[in-house]
């Protein structure tokens, strides 16, 4: 029988306990592949010998792969496996655990508004344990509320008094960043590429569901307004396609909406590059990787 390892001695405890193995994981997990210069960029401090030992450690465990690009000069990268994504999930979790316990307010505050109490009922049992939630059965009031300490706002598209789109695009109006998701048990349309908001989602709802939505819109304080905009369209557009089905990319709506966000991301794109003359270098014919010695790469 297999013994079930002790959890304060495990291998991926002592993998994260360290100091710059989590900071490489987040790095590989944010970027993608990163070459050896481009690792040490990224953790600002790490000396080559450190980065090369922390590299092969990380691959011993099967955490990172390393691929040869080119032989003369050197060039490798290196990229997270399964089992590095699955670590870095874990400090994802470790994050929201001191968001929420140390250095947040406590647990986040969702706002839940439907006119249906029964559902507005069921939602809020779904999530009382890990969540402060505060309800609303009509428009005006789910809006007074959300004037006081909501992270969060899960609202009906189809309340008395003002809809859930209404207040999404009112609080848009005037700045407020909170988290909105709209629910509908609404026929979709190709309008609702549109919708002010950042989740949509399809009545019945299940407690995963919800909970999933939730948990993604908590994150989102944390982006850039730009990411944030640029997820919010990719996600009403494949919301849209995913219960139209493909026919509706030669919609007008779908068409103008998915040529908006290619200029969005153009111009995102832009800006990005031009935060980083490197990427020009690379581009001319120079490679940043050459500035690292073999003896550098030796160790990995």
């Amino acid at each position: 029988m297999t013994q079930t390892p002790n959890p304060a001695q495990s291998v991926a405890g002592s993998l994260l306990g360290t100091k710059w193995k989590p900071r490489l994981i987040v790095a590989l997990a944010a970027k993608g592949r990163l070459g050896f210069g481009d690792c040490k960029r990224e953790l600002e401090g790490i000396s080559s010998k450190v980065l090369s030992d922390n590299l092969e450690d990380l691959r011993e465990y099967g955490v990172v792969s390393r691929d040869v690009i080119q032989e003369q000069p050197r060039r490798v990268e290196y990229e997270l496996t399964g089992a590095g994504r699955e670590l870095y999930a874990i400090l994802e979790s470790m994050a929201e655990w001191d968001a929420t316990h140390v250095t947040g307010a406590g647990a986040p505050t969702v706002l839940l508004a439907d006119d249906d109490s029964r559902l507005l009922e069921l939602y809020a049992l779904w999530l009382a344990t890990d969540y402060d939630v505060v309800t609303a059965t009509d428009g005006r009031e789910a809006f007074r509320r959300l004037e006081e300490s909501v992270d969060i706002a899960v609202l009906d598209r189809s309340m008395p008094g003002k809809s859930g789109d209404e207040i999404a695009s009112s609080i848009a109006r005037v700045g407020q960043e909170t988290p909105i998701a709209v629910l509908t048990s609404m026929q979709v349309t190709p309008a609702d590429v549109s919708l002010p908001a950042d989740r949509l989602l399809r009545k019945p709802i299940t407690e995963r569901e919800l909970r999933t939505a939730i948990e993604e819109l908590n994150r989102l304080p944390d982006e850039a307004p730009i990411a944030r905009e640029v997820r919010a369209r990719r996600h009403r557009l494949e919301f849209v396609e995913t219960h139209l089905g493909s026919a509706v990319r030669s919609t007008a709506p779908y068409r103008r909406a998915r040529a908006e966000l290619e200029r969005i991301e153009a111009d995102r794109a832009a800006a990005v590059e031009a935060r980083e003359p490197w990427r020009r270098l690379l581009e001319e014919g120079a490679d940043p990787e050459t500035e690292v010695s073999p003896s550098d790469e030796d160790a990995s």
